[in-house]
């Protein structure tokens, strides 16, 4: 649980500058001493060689992207994939973090160790270095973290370099986070970065809000894309949500978000059966689909199947403060 049952177990009962030392023994390794980590105003870095800096940032709260039934490790583990997920869709490779904490006075000691348990291992895992960062309170009941990561990529991957005529591609399968995958997902780095040294590949992008809606974050104002519906990978837990919830299953794997995977096009004048032998060989436990192509915007809306050349239902996916 979130929230201590006991007066001592409160993060109130260490304060701010106890809390920080036991932060930084938490972190151990990732955590290097001032001036590269923790201990002054600002960590002294120095910049990457030969590449470009790139730097993102993605918040975890509780009640929004986590809740009692995710483990503190698994929550605090979330937050660093999160960020690692972005670095991935731009064919880079991760640096440094700054780590923001904002939570109330009742949080639990217990639970903000494995937190920090898991910020530490995920990490470890990807050479990820946390050199400052801040704390803050807010009410009872309530934690958020804010991690900014850098990274650094020689030719970084955008989202807005797809042509007319590519190829459409996800890694993975789609749909159903909630049952798990919102957590327990695998950044996908090796493969943006074996991507964005593929000349072919013109636009990437993880997929995080749904495929309606990143896709089209992907498509010049005057494109559209032809989807093969049947291509479109969807998860085994897209499949248990659509029983439960009584929507399509194509709903699920359009809409639910959070899926972590990444979206590319390719050229139109790739060998696909190469491109894709080569991908299994370098990736083979990774499911790879071409689920449609770039074709010139049309009048019926921006998402087309390409079966009945009708409007796809789905315009977008989850957004934040929309209300409906």
């Amino acid at each position: 649980m979130l929230t201590a049952h006991t007066e001592v177990d409160r993060i109130d009962h260490l304060g701010e500058i106890a809390l920080i030392k036991k932060i930084g023994a938490w972190l151990g390794p990732v955590n290097p001493p001032a001036p590269a980590g923790i201990g002054d105003d600002c960590a002294v870095l120095e910049p990457p060689v030969g590449a470009k800096q790139i730097i993102t940032t993605d918040t975890v709260s509780y009640g929004q992207h986590f809740d009692d039934s995710v483990s503190a490790e698994d929550a605090g583990a979330k937050l660093i994939k999160r960020n690692l997920s972005d670095i991935a869709a731009m064919g880079g490779t991760p640096g440094p973090a700054v780590l923001a904490l904002l939570c109330g006075p009742d949080v639990s000691i217990k639970w903000m160790a494995g937190f920090f348990n898991g910020v530490r291992l995920e990490c470890q895992r990807h050479n990820v270095q946390l050199v400052g960062g801040d704390v803050s309170s807010l009410p009872e009941g309530n934690f958020s973290a804010v991690l900014t990561l850098t990274g650094s990529a020689v030719a970084p991957k955008l989202r807005h370099g797809a042509q007319l005529g590519d190829y459409i591609y996800v890694t993975g399968t789609l749909g159903g986070s909630i049952l798990k995958k919102h957590y327990a997902f695998a950044p996908r780095l090796a493969e943006g970065q074996w991507l964005a040294t593929h000349s072919g590949c013109h636009a990437m992008m993880d997929l995080t809000d749904g495929l309606a809606k990143d896709l089209q974050s992907i498509l010049h104002v005057d494109f559209s894309a032809s989807l093969n519906l049947a291509a479109i990978p969807i998860s085994n837990a897209a499949r248990a949500c659509a029983q439960k919830s009584g929507r399509a299953v194509l709903d699920h794997a359009f809409c639910d978000g959070e899926d972590y995977e990444l979206l590319f096009t390719l050229d139109a004048d790739e060998n696909l059966k190469t491109f894709e032998a080569d991908w299994a060989k370098h990736f083979p436990d990774v499911e790879l689909s071409c689920i449609g192509h770039i074709q010139p915007a049309a009048p019926i809306g921006r998402l087309i199947d390409a079966e009945t050349n009708t409007a796809l239902p789905w315009t977008h996916g989850f957004e934040h403060l929309r209300s409906s």
